[in-house]
């Protein structure tokens, strides 16, 4: 009896540990409704991206998924929300990687720690960010632009809506030989329209999805992307290397990330899923559309690594844009 008790304790703790006992639950997951938390405001093109990603991982999994925006504190409080959140694959935050990489070097104290409060499941992809002048300017090249900011000194101003763009500035800046242009910051990036329409501000740095739209409608005219290589969706725009400023490279990624403790099961899961959608044709055109670059890494763990060299990244970059901590 004893040894029949025993034999069936081991069974049963077997069966517990193996694929079909504790990871019975990941095999059928998803079984109910995911949240994916975005950061930003709803009808902001941060969170046109997250509910397309939102509805073509739904049509994957098979499952509903929603979007939940938590704006403010520079997305902050988004990744504050995933962090409390409950490890268990039913909630996940899909947005820029700075949200959480940059915390270190833009807050006096941050909220979280980006290395240890989450598990990073996989990229979705990157992006670069324009020099944009306005389509009534005379400058059609970097190089016509720097001659006229430097004769203007620091009576020429230029606009930005946020830490990349800030970056980007600075760099440009420091490498075009240094100009003494001002910086005006904006909210967003369709603050800047009526000084540039007014010739208050002579150049900006915006994110692609403004800086395409407004190309395309007439209003403003991209002089480069930021990036090293060319953006294989927009291959006729020069990147400021070709333009003759050198050093010049930013590049943002968007992740797919979930609480620290998902189990590993879920994690690589929704890795194979993720990467499906994002390698679609429908995704490349979605993401090309808005100078955008499908990204992907081989694992959960490889998505980590990205991660940690991004947050020694901005370290860099927050020293090069001069970014005081908030």
């Amino acid at each position: 009896m004893k040894r029949f008790l025993a034999g069936a304790l081991a069974l049963v703790f077997s069966a517990v540990m193996s694929p079909g006992g504790v990871n019975a639950a990941d095999d059928n997951y998803p079984s109910r409704q995911i949240t994916l938390i975005a950061g930003f405001p709803a009808g902001s093109g941060a969170d046109v991206y997250a509910r397309f990603f939102a509805k073509k991982l739904e049509e994957k999994l098979k499952q509903t998924v929603i979007v939940e925006n938590k704006p403010g504190g520079l997305g902050s409080l988004s990744v504050v929300a995933l962090k409390n959140a409950k490890p268990d694959g039913y909630t996940m935050l899909i947005g820029s990687a700075d949200q959480f990489t940059a915390a270190p070097h833009v807050f006096k104290s941050p909220p979280y720690d980006p290395l240890t409060d989450f598990d990073y499941i996989a990229p979705v992809f990157s992006q670069a960010f324009m020099m944009l002048v306005s389509a009534k300017s005379p400058y059609k090249h970097i190089s016509e632009l720097t001659t006229a900011m430097k004769e203007k000194g620091d009576k020429a101003s230029y606009a930005t809506p946020n830490f990349p763009a800030t970056i980007l500035a600075e760099m440009y800046k420091a490498n075009a030989g240094g100009l003494d242009t001002l910086q005006v910051r904006y909210k967003t990036s369709a603050d800047s329209l009526n000084d540039f329409a007014s010739g208050a501000i002579d150049y900006m740095v915006g994110d692609p999805v403004f800086g395409l739209a407004r190309s395309r409608d007439g209003t403003l005219r991209i002089l480069a992307v930021s990036t090293a290589k060319r953006i294989s969706s927009v291959p006729d725009i020069p990147t400021f290397q070709e333009e003759g400023v050198p050093n010049v490279d930013v590049r943002i990624w968007w992740v797919l990330a979930a609480p620290k403790g998902t189990p590993k099961p879920i994690l690589d899961k929704m890795h194979k899923v993720m990467t499906e959608v994002t390698t679609s044709e429908e995704s490349r055109k979605f993401v090309g559309t808005n100078g955008g670059e499908p990204m992907t890494l081989d694992n959960p763990q490889a998505t980590l690594d990205y991660a940690t060299m991004d947050v020694k990244r901005w370290e860099d970059w927050a020293k090069i844009g001069k970014i005081e901590k908030q």
